[in-house]
């Protein structure tokens, strides 16, 4: 019967093993509320030595520790040992929703575009769907646009109070370390000026990132002229260019800069004033400009970059201490005059319909016009859907070339056109030849019969990636081997090649991926290979 009692509770009795272990450890004292309280609130890590502290700061990356440093009293006078580098960019804030949003509007104008170019071949019986289309397209991208710049106005209310507090802090903050800085905003802040004066002027920074995104923004580099702290060595400007910087001190002193999106005229008037400048780079210049001509006879640049900038001919009229040289875009003409110290050159060019003349082949020795220079490392990777490289003689003798690595080499187009340029090398020691198996389709015929009786004396290393043991790839091995007397090691491979990031366009990089190959498939090669050759047979090495 239940009388709503509550059942009795017995009380278990204890055993002599947990008497001892619990007479040895005794339990904690309680602590009352407000005690405990404190205890969760109270910021016991700032109460470490300073030596500590610096030691968890420089095991956070940058941001971290710009924030760390920044909210807290007690950290933000640490010197920071490690962390010279910081990178402050508005896209950390923006939330994922907006890239989605970006990525949306782009598909969105590239729709208006297509339909906009089709209203224009459209009929009369067609022009009424088309313009509403086009309408259509034109609604929906500022819809979206109106969307995206929300986004960007709560972001740079975030970023100018976090910029703002690590660039613009008061006086009595202890001066701090920044070897390299990187600020990518929108051009919509009145702060831009005080943060680059502040950077260079205060803090001296030497390596400088400005990138302003969705418009432009014109800093006057003569405002440093009267700052004794300016240390800056490589600035990187996009779409932050002002027309008279190359008359302020700061870019005078310069040894590295990169414009991007800016008049590629610019050049010469740059290296005229700025006669510190080794490293020169121009990126994504849109504009349509005239044959570009550089004749500066007293710069002492050594490394030229042209990424996707939009000339049809470059003329390196007098560059006396030129040493490197790349381009990468659609296909352009090249010139050579005084570059007595040319050395490594590098071209990347990929033809398109929009930048094909009529479909007509491009001559190969118009990337060697001129006065031939002295090369000793040749980098080519000639891209396009169809073949647009005649393969005629070369006029101009690359005496000079030890090594050639050709990229990215397409299945269709052959390779009688890689025998026409060795012709013209005929120093050359090493051959690293890429065949672009991806983007394969069925070669002619035609080169691997052609007759090809130059003789390559001094090669001595032939390296084939993308090697799949067809009869036409191995057919051209063995041609370059038949015509070289003294070739030592061939090696080939299957892989691709990427540009090394470390030295952008001037650089490829080779990755492996090894196959495995049967043994009676490498026999067989390895007999093609070497059937008819009477000299002494080279190490070859199959992966």
């Amino acid at each position: 019967m239940d009388t709503g009692a509550d059942p009795p509770r017995y009380r278990r009795l204890r055993k002599a093993s947990e008497l001892r272990t619990a007479a040895a450890h005794p339990p904690p004292k309680r602590m009352c509320p407000s005690e405990e309280h404190d205890s969760c609130c109270e910021d016991k890590i700032s109460s470490l030595p300073d030596e500590m502290l610096i030691m968890i700061i420089n095991k956070l990356d940058a941001r971290t520790a710009i924030t760390t440093t920044i909210l807290s009293k007690r950290w933000r006078d640490l010197p920071a040992h490690s962390h010279t580098c910081y990178d402050l960019g508005v896209d950390d804030i923006l939330p994922p929703r907006y890239h989605k949003l970006k990525q949306m509007v782009v598909e969105a104008k590239a729709g208006y575009v297509a339909e906009k170019n089709a209203l224009k071949l459209a009929g009369s019986h067609a022009f009424r769907d088309r313009f509403f289309a086009v309408n259509d397209w034109m609604w929906r991208v500022r819809r979206l646009t109106t969307h995206l710049q929300r986004y960007e106005r709560w972001a740079m209310r975030r970023y100018v109070k976090r910029v703002n507090a690590f660039l613009l802090p008061p006086t009595n903050v202890q001066q701090r370390s920044i070897q390299k800085l990187r600020l990518q905003t929108f051009g919509t802040s009145n702060c831009i000026d005080q943060w680059i004066t502040s950077a260079i002027g205060r803090w001296g920074v030497e390596d400088l990132e400005l990138i302003i995104d969705n418009s432009s923004w014109r800093y006057d580099f003569r405002l440093l002229d009267e700052c004794k702290n300016v240390r800056l060595k490589r600035l990187v400007l996009s779409n932050c260019y002002h027309h008279d910087a190359p008359n302020s001190l700061t870019f005078q002193r310069l040894t590295a800069l990169t414009l991007c999106k800016e008049h590629i005229s610019h050049v010469c008037y740059v290296l005229r004033n700025c006669v510190q400048l080794v490293d020169l780079s121009l990126k994504h210049s849109d504009y349509n400009q005239d044959p570009l001509h550089i004749c500066v006879p007293k710069s002492k640049l050594k490394n030229l970059q042209l990424d996707n900038c939009n000339v049809g001919q470059v003329y390196l009229t007098s560059l006396p201490c030129l040493e490197a040289f790349a381009c990468r875009g659609q296909p352009i003409e090249l010139h050579y005059g005084e570059v007595p110290r040319l050395r490594h050159v590098s071209l990347n060019f990929l033809q398109t319909g929009d930048n094909g003349k009529d479909g007509s082949l491009c001559r190969l020795g118009k990337l060697f016009l001129g006065i031939p220079p002295p090369l000793e490392y040749l980098a080519l990777q000639l891209r396009g859907g169809q073949m647009w490289i005649k393969p005629v003689a070369i006029r101009s003798q690359l005496n000079h070339l030890k090594k050639l690595f050709i990229a990215n080499v397409a299945m269709n187009w052959g390779t009688f056109w890689i025998l026409t340029l060795l012709a013209a090398a005929p120093a050359l020691e090493s051959l690293h030849v890429h065949f672009d198996s991806e983007k394969a389709s069925a070669p002619g015929l035609l080169d691997v019969q052609a007759e090809h009786h130059q003789h390559h004396y001094h090669l001595k290393e032939l390296m084939v990636v993308g090697f799949n043991a067809v009869a036409w790839q191995t057919g051209f091995v063995k041609r370059i081997m038949q015509a070289s007397p003294i070739l030592e090691h061939v090696h080939l491979l299957d892989g691709h090649v990427v540009e090394d990031e470390e030295r952008e366009l001037v650089g490829l990089e080779i990755v492996r991926s090894r196959r495995e190959w049967h043994q009676c498939e490498r026999l067989e090669v390895l007999d093609e290979l070497t059937d008819g050759i009477s000299s002494l047979h080279p190490k070859i090495v199959l992966e």
